[in-house]
């Protein structure tokens, strides 16, 4: 029992078997000092218990942390062998490219090496090997303002998506905020992250004007290819030449006049080949020529296959030297066997001896 006063709390004890009654008297302030003091006790307790927990926790995130760095530094490492290697691959393919130019002349055809040297891109409006003028930025020059902001809210934004954050003010993404907590670790990662980003970035612009120099090279191959695909380098036909190109007497009459081909004699039915790559434009009878073929090869040149038996190719197929394209025979105004075969350029005949290079 406790009993209450304005000085003092009165605590009687009274036993069980006895009739003796033990009174305690406690002055009222200590009551309420004792009371006041487990009170704070118990604060202090929470607030211990709250701070190692938190402590506790901190540890193991230092020690994730610790791990995670650890891991970085090692993919740093082996992102710079590769990116070594990637090195010494540009440096080789460098060297070949400027192999191929030497081969192919092409030096001449815009400064193409002193454009990979100077960092200029090609211009796709321009013809083949010519280059802007326009600078573009180097790639070892200090990131810009812009860029600083930019990485700088990249590392905000994974920070928020950590952390949770609803968003971020202007302040918290100037980069000096970002990273003037970081660790001597820390920095240092992100230093070496970013010489990394921008010798990516350099290489990168780099594979660029190769691939254009490549390009480039390979469109002067391929048209060097169809060019001389198209040149009538070959006979049309096995045989004996009767007569070549230039001003005869006709075998039909008196009268002298211009042989515009080159005559080939063999048996009839003897086949006709294409004596370059190209497209058949004319399948049919022409006055005077008989059974007539005529294959455009482009680039202005056409070749004419006269006074033939059968004609195995059709208008607008697509031939290629060597093929079969005609039999030959004798008709139209000939007097004999023979195929009668010209070399046209834009229109003008030509002698095709000086261009067959067969014996």
């Amino acid at each position: 029992m406790i009993k209450g006063s304005n000085r003092f709390f009165t605590i009687l004890i009274v036993p069980e078997k006895t009739s003796q009654v033990r009174r305690i008297v406690i002055p009222a302030w200590l009551v309420r000092g004792g009371m006041v003091g487990v009170l704070f006790a118990m604060i202090l307790g929470s607030i211990m218990i709250l701070d190692y927990w938190y402590v506790m926790s901190q540890i193991g995130e230092n020690k994730q942390l610790k791990i995670e760095n650890r891991r970085l530094r090692q993919q740093v490492q082996i992102f710079k062998n590769k990116m070594q290697t990637i090195d010494a691959t540009m440096d080789r393919i460098k060297t070949f490219a400027t192999r191929l130019k030497v081969i192919t002349n092409i030096e001449d055809r815009g400064g193409l090496l002193q454009s990979l040297n100077d960092g200029k891109l090609p211009d796709a409006n321009t013809n083949i090997g010519k280059y802007a003028q326009t600078e573009t930025t180097d790639s070892k020059e200090e990131p810009s303002t812009a860029q600083q902001v930019a990485q700088a809210a990249q590392v905000a934004q994974l920070k928020a998506d950590a952390t949770g954050g609803a968003g971020l003010t202007p302040k918290q993404l100037d980069p000096s905020t970002i990273f003037a907590d970081r660790s001597p670790e820390e920095a240092h990662l992100w230093k070496e992250y970013q010489e990394l980003d921008s010798r990516f970035s350099e290489l990168n612009h780099e594979s660029l004007l190769i691939e254009h120099v490549l390009q480039d090279q390979y469109e002067l191959l391929a048209d060097k290819k169809a060019f001389l695909a198209a040149l009538p380098t070959r006979r049309p036909a096995v045989g004996y030449l009767t007569s070549g190109f230039g001003v005869r007497r006709s075998p039909t009459g008196d009268r002298v006049k211009m042989h515009e081909g080159m005559d080939i004699a063999n048996h009839i039915g003897t086949p006709i080949k294409a004596t370059a790559d190209g497209t058949v434009v004319f399948s049919d009878v022409k006055a005077g020529y008989g059974q007539t073929l005529i294959i455009d090869h482009g680039y202005g040149l056409e070749t004419w296959y006269a006074h033939n038996k059968k004609l195995v190719a059709r208008k607008g197929e697509r031939v290629r030297r060597g093929d079969t394209v005609a039999q030959l025979g004798n008709s139209g105004r000939s007097t004999g066997p023979h195929c009668h075969y010209e070399v046209r350029i834009n229109g003008t005949p030509v002698d095709p001896l000086s261009y067959i290079l067969e014996n």
